[in-house]
């Protein structure tokens, strides 16, 4: 019994770490800065804007949302082309709190 607790716990661990490789790989694969600021400035927002309205610590959880999303590449095109963010994005409800119009 206590060896199949062992080989379950260390199959967990495993995976777990294969998982955060696989996230820290996604993030660092990719060099461009993240899309969220380019839809904050989008929406005629700054990050300070954001940082002083939310607090950093929003900010922050918003980028790393951002960093990990599988939609980055597409987000940047949406930006070049001068669109909103995708209808999924992760952080469409902090976008849709912070809407401004842009002038």
């Amino acid at each position: 019994m206590t060896v199949l607790l062992s080989v379950t716990f260390l199959a967990l661990i495993v995976l777990v770490g294969y998982g955060l490789a696989n996230a820290w790989r996604h993030v660092m694969r990719n060099n461009a800065p993240l899309p969220l600021y380019g839809m904050l400035r989008h929406q005629g927002l700054t990050a300070r804007e954001v940082g002083d309205e939310l607090g950093v610590e929003a900010l922050a959880h918003a980028a790393r949302r951002c960093a990990l999303c599988s939609y980055g590449a597409e987000c940047r095109q949406r930006l070049a082309a001068g669109q909103a963010a995708p209808a999924d994005c992760p952080n469409t409800a902090l976008f849709a709190r912070l809407s401004r119009p842009v002038i």
